[in-house]
């Protein structure tokens, strides 16, 4: 996983037009337009992000299926959100510059999910970057160029030291707070589909998409199953070096379930009638 994206097309790996985020590019051209590294750009984006939130508000954490307008609206409100929607959104804007981004979910070695972040791609140091929106920075290598989550537990495990830079007053985790759920989480699950804009409200669901403000509160994961039957889009993940679908079903496994109850049905009601 450390291939640039255009190494990753093959495996199935996708990403939102940056055109598409227009709203996000405005905002973000100006925080970075005078940054001189990929780093500080980064940093901007982030500590942008906390910039928003405003005092004494309680956290609102929105589903990221509810989409990223959703979520960036939210934000500007002031409402607090969490490592997704904080990881998401930074995507968006690195995106929207013509980055490319890939969501990281860590886990533990039972499978179970506990935290969710970005890697953003750096074409002028020609790596994967790890940014990390709880703790609002990156680790970095001698020369300060942000690091890979896997460099990150390479490093840890190594005993070389995480090197973090970070914002010493807008974060959520301290830096020991970090390593200790690094170590808990030794297992990164690499997003494969980055397309975020899929969850929007005028195209997730598919051809069902009218239906999208009863879908969309259906009761996870019975929305990604719907969405999987009638949408367009899979889950696919890199997990232990291997090409996985996260969620119940796929495209086919969902269509093929369809197909089976479908089958029973008519094979029930024929015994029946013939009974």
């Amino acid at each position: 996983m450390t291939q640039p994206p255009a190494a990753l097309r093959p495996l199935g790996y996708t990403e939102d037009d940056p055109a598409a985020l227009g709203r996000f590019r405005a905002i973000a051209e100006p925080i970075v337009a005078s940054a001189t590294t990929d780093a500080d750009k980064l940093r901007r984006l982030g500590d942008f992000i906390y910039s928003m939130r405003r005092g004494g508000m309680p956290p609102e954490e929105r589903e990221v299926r509810e989409g990223l307008s959703v979520i960036l609206n939210s934000m500007e409100l002031g409402e607090p959100e969490g490592c997704s929607q904080m990881s998401v959104v930074l995507a968006a804007f690195w995106r929207s510059l013509g980055g490319h981004t890939r969501g990281i979910r860590w886990a533990t070695v039972e499978g179970n999910l506990g935290h969710f972040a970005v890697e953003l791609y750096s074409t002028s140091h020609s790596r994967w970057m790890y940014y990390d929106m709880n703790l609002n920075g990156y680790g970095a290598d001698e020369d300060g160029v942000p690091l890979s989550i896997a460099a990150l537990r390479s490093n840890l495990l190594t005993g070389e030291g995480l090197h973090l830079a970070i914002n010493a007053v807008a974060h959520d985790w301290s830096i020991s707070q970090f390593e200790s759920f690094l170590r808990d989480h030794p297992v990164e699950w690499y997003a494969l589909n980055n397309d975020s804009l899929y969850m929007e409200r005028n195209r997730r669901f598919g051809s069902l998409n009218r239906l999208f403000p009863w879908l969309v509160r259906l009761p996870y994961p019975l929305d990604r199953v719907v969405d999987n039957v009638v949408g367009q889009r899979d889950r696919r993940l890199v997990v232990d070096g291997k090409i996985q679908i996260a969620g119940l079903l796929t495209f086919t496994g969902a269509r093929l379930l369809v197909l089976y109850l479908v089958l029973i049905i008519l094979i029930c009601g024929t015994t029946l009638l013939r009974s």
